[in-house]
């Protein structure tokens, strides 16, 4: 007990606590410290970040509360906005599936995104090519998603410059 008391002392009507790096620090009530916390969290200058920036934060201050790191811990869990935003991602962990190809340009995957704003020439869509090997892409913008037109590409920019494919993918479909 001496040992904790030690870091404390009296200094008017407030209580500071030395701190190792840091100076001294004013020891603040239950209502004080959640002024200062909702201000740094939410205030005018206010970031929405997490407890342990709010924590920095307060420490930079010079404030002190033995019960810091739960206090803001809680109060950051209370925030909505933080909520709601919040970056963590709550789907079930998958594992991840490994496409391997055996040698270069026998695996591709295609597939057709859009609608764009029309472009140059009408060009709505765009269809894409990868093969999984190489990384290689091939790219087409089409004005409309036509079997002619996925065809003459694929005779086009696929069959003529790196022969058939032992293996096409759409969709994750083989």
């Amino acid at each position: 007990m001496r040992q904790q008391a030690a870091r404390f002392f009296l200094f008017g009507p407030n209580i500071y606590r030395r701190g190792y790096s840091w100076p001294l620090l004013k020891c603040i009530s239950h209502d004080q410290a959640d002024y200062v916390m909702r201000e740094i969290h939410e205030g005018v200058c206010g970031t929405h970040s997490g407890e342990r920036t709010i924590v920095a934060r307060i420490l930079k201050a010079s404030y002190n509360r033995l019960t810091v790191q739960s206090d803001c811990t809680k109060f950051v869990r209370k925030c909505l906005k933080c909520q709601e935003y919040d970056t963590l991602s709550h789907q079930k962990l998958e594992n991840q599936h490994y496409t391997l190809s055996p040698w270069p340009f026998a695996k591709w995957g295609m597939d057709i995104i859009g609608p764009f704003n029309s472009g140059k020439g009408q060009c709505k869509f765009m269809l894409i090519w990868i093969d999984y090997f190489t990384k290689w892409i091939e790219v087409e913008p089409l004005t409309l998603i036509t079997t002619r037109n996925i065809q003459n590409f694929v005779w086009k920019n696929i069959i003529f410059h790196f022969d058939i494919p032992h293996v096409i993918i759409i969709d994750n479909v083989q």
